[in-house]
């Protein structure tokens, strides 16, 4: 029997595709924020906000992802962490499968999440740009997904923010945290300049 694909669907793979694969919305968005955040320590709370779904359904598919054994959770004093088991069989797989479905800047920030070098990063929707700090001031193609890099090591970033150099400043006002990594000293330097750059969609 000869299957046949028509060529307006042969490349129509979106978040309805893998929703329609895991059976759930609220799977879906948990997913896109575990794998394109791989790696990282969460607890429930930054899923729900990165998610914008109730806690409780955040509660549900976790547990459900510990009960298989995809993630690990541990607790201290009175809350949950959680964290991706990158050895599990199924983990390459379901990430390559939230790669096809998600958008081009959720795919860039999961190479940045990749680079240890990597401190934090901001996206300029309307300029279609990304600033990356680094430590040490890695070497990144100048453009990923179409979208432009911008690279600045940690002293270029700090010295930049405490001259009030207004490109950057400019920048930033119109920009989303893509990264999420508040507890980064650089953060009180952002904070000192009265800026406040909210988080990106599905960032942890």
């Amino acid at each position: 029997m000869q299957t046949i694909i028509s060529e307006e669907n042969k490349n129509l793979v979106d978040l309805t595709t893998l929703e329609a694969l895991l059976g759930s919305e609220a799977r879906t968005k948990v997913f896109l924020v575990l794998f394109t955040n791989l790696g990282r320590i969460f607890y429930q709370r930054q899923v729900e906000s990165a998610t914008k779904l109730p806690l409780r359904a955040v509660q549900r598919e976790l547990e459900r992802l510990s009960q298989i054994g995809l993630i690990y959770q541990w607790k201290e004093g009175n809350r949950t962490w959680y964290q991706i088991d990158q050895n599990h069989p199924l983990v390459l797989i379901l990430q390559s499968l939230v790669l096809k479905v998600c958008s081009s800047i959720d795919r860039v920030r999961t190479i940045l999440n990749t680079n240890k070098s990597v401190r934090l990063s901001f996206f300029n929707q309307e300029r279609n740009e990304v600033i990356v700090v680094t430590t040490n001031g890695d070497v990144f193609p100048e453009s990923i997904e179409g979208i432009r890099l911008f690279i600045l090591t940690t002293n270029e970033f700090v010295e930049k923010m405490e001259q009030k150099n207004p490109e950057l400043i400019n920048f930033l006002h119109g920009a989303v945290d893509l990264l999420g990594n508040r507890e980064d000293f650089i953060w009180r330097i952002i904070e000192n300049n009265k800026l406040k750059i909210p988080k990106g969609k599905y960032v942890l």
